[in-house]
């Protein structure tokens, strides 16, 4: 499995290639990547077949330029944000982790429209093997990186648990990023959240607090 982040193609864009991904992004949240067709990210995109296998060849390199074309500039993001975090600065690694998605999901061009969240939504829960590995790609470095920052915030911390405190922590984001709307009928109206940006500060505390906590110390 690589170990950085790897842009799919090097190729300069083009109008036809940058519609296709936006209309396979757009096919892909909404239906899953199992269920939609290239016939039918063609029609919508009053393209061809031809033009799929020309810029990408495949359905599986289509997707995965689907989903590098999202998180790759995310991971980056994540990556320069944890170079300017302290070592041991726990609010600050969970910051770094967090605040790149919260960025794309509210991101009006791209991701207000909730095409954001349903991609990723995707992603975490695809049961295609392929569309799992396609995904899992493009975090070695990201994960490795904040494991390492984690193992600061507590002296003797195992790498073990460090990788399993990272995973913590991205489910802790992802119910959040996905499950936030159902705050407010599980708490009888008491707690709404309108979006993911409005709990970054009991999030980031409460991760902080799960990467200080004791324990830690023997490989899981």
């Amino acid at each position: 499995m690589e170990t950085t982040l790897n842009p799919i193609s090097a190729a300069l864009p083009s109008a036809t290639k940058e519609r296709l991904l936006d209309v396979a992004e757009r096919l892909f949240a909404e239906q899953g990547f199992e269920a939609v067709s290239v016939r039918a990210i063609t029609a919508e995109g009053g393209t061809n077949l031809a033009a799929v296998n020309y810029h990408f060849g495949s359905k599986e390199a289509l997707i995965a330029a689907v989903i590098a074309r999202r998180v790759e500039p995310l991971n980056r993001r994540r990556l320069e944000l944890l170079d300017s975090v302290g070592a041991g600065d726990a609010e600050g690694i969970a910051g770094a982790f967090l605040d790149p998605v919260i960025e794309a999901a509210r991101d009006d061009a791209r991701g207000g429209d909730g095409v954001f969240c349903k991609l990723m939504g995707r992603c975490v829960a695809a049961r295609d093997d392929r569309v799992s590995e396609l995904v899992m790609r493009q975090f070695p470095e990201v994960v490795g990186r904040f494991a390492a920052a984690v193992r600061g915030c507590v002296p003797g911390m195992s790498a073990g648990s460090a990788y399993l405190r990272v995973l913590f922590m991205a489910g802790a984001m992802a119910h959040s990023l996905f499950h936030h709307d159902k705050l407010k009928p599980l708490s009888g109206g008491c707690c709404e959240v309108p979006e993911l940006a409005a709990l970054r500060g009991e999030l980031v505390a409460f991760l902080a607090a799960g990467m200080r906590s004791g324990g830690g110390g023997r490989d899981v």
